[in-house]
Parts: structure tokens; C-alpha cells; sequence
């Protein structure tokens, strides 16, 4: 069952001790299939506090956030992101013109999961990447077995799962 978006109110929650204990910014940058010549987008970026972790190891970085107030605390955070305002059910990027999608925690929030992976595969280049990171104790958490029939679903090929059953990061590629 679909959850609401994160509150904005709740974005101090997001740069928590106990959040990044859960997930640290470099675990899940060891986790990322990430290359320096990448054009990457992050899906539900928030406060950007993964997006400053990533940034610095690809050549672009775009994060995408549904909330204008999350949008405004990750530019007070770092000016230096490059975020727009946008929704995963109706993705503002060009196609086949990212090397890797990735989210943290979102895709159980989005109402239309299906139609969103398939927005994120219309992103994706041929061979592309789409990384899924969920951990507890996010109300909206999608398991693995879950996850991995969602992307299957729409055509995405299963690389790998990182990470205990409680906090991992899934990898899946787009066919060439």
C-alpha cells in the first residue's frame, strides 16, 4: 500500500545521527555502481545529504524532489546542488540521458510504483543502472523480494542486493 510524500516539516530527521547510522552517506556510495564520466540522478532527494556524498564521484548529479520546503533546506545545506522540483510519476529528464538512478527510501512512498520504474527506465540509457536503497525504520520500506518483482516487471535485469535484509541497496540494469 502507497504511503504519503515525506513531510518537509520532518527534513531534520533526514541528517539524524541515528538515520546515517542506518545508512551512511559512504555506504552507500560503495554500494552505487558510480564511474566519474556518470550523469546521475538521485530520485527523492530531500535535504541532499546523499547527493553531497555522490556527487563529488561523478560528473553531473541531478536530484529530483517533489517538495519545494526539502528542496530550499538542501540549498541551505550546500548551494552548490543542482536540484528541480518534480515528481517520479512524471520524471522533467530527457530520455536515455542518465548512467545511473538511484533512490533512497522513496519508491514505497510513490502511489504508482510501476509507473514510476518505468519513468526511471525511460531515463536510463541502454546498460544504465537503477539502485534502490531501502532500510527500516521507514514506514514505507519495500522489501527485497518486493522490490525485486516490482523492477523485473518492467524489464529491469537484477544485478545485485547489498546489505543486510534491513537496510540494503538493490542493483538492476536497464537491457542494452
Amino acid at each position: 500500500m502507497a504511503s504519503r510524500a515525506f513531510p518537509p516539516w520532518f527534513g531534520w530527521f533526514l541528517e539524524s545521527r541515528l538515520r546515517l547510522r542506518v545508512l551512511p552517506p559512504a555506504t552507500l556510495v560503495a554500494r552505487l555502481p558510480l564511474a566519474p564520466d556518470f550523469v546521475v540522478a538521485e530520485i527523492g532527494s530531500g535535504t541532499g545529504v546523499y547527493a553531497r556524498a555522490v556527487r563529488p564521484r561523478v560528473a553531473q548529479l541531478l536530484g529530483l524532489e517533489l517538495q519545494r520546503d526539502l528542496i530550499q533546506q538542501a540549498r541551505a545545506r550546500d548551494t552548490s546542488l543542482t536540484q528541480v522540483q518534480g515528481s517520479a510519476m512524471s520524471l522533467p529528464l530527457r530520455p536515455a540521458s542518465f548512467d545511473l538512478v538511484y533512490l533512497v527510501t522513496v519508491l514505497g512512498e510513490v502511489t504508482n510504483r510501476e509507473g514510476a520504474l518505468r519513468e526511471m527506465w525511460n531515463a536510463l540509457r541502454p546498460g544504465g543502472f537503477l539502485a534502490v536503497a531501502e532500510h527500516l525504520p521507514d514506514p514505507d520500506y519495500v522489501s527485497r523480494s518486493r522490490l525485486r518483482s516490482l523492477c523485473e516487471g518492467v524489464g529491469f535485469r537484477f544485478l545485485k542486493v547489498e546489505g543486510p535484509w534491513w537496510s540494503y541497496v538493490a542493483t538492476f540494469q536497464r537491457p542494452r
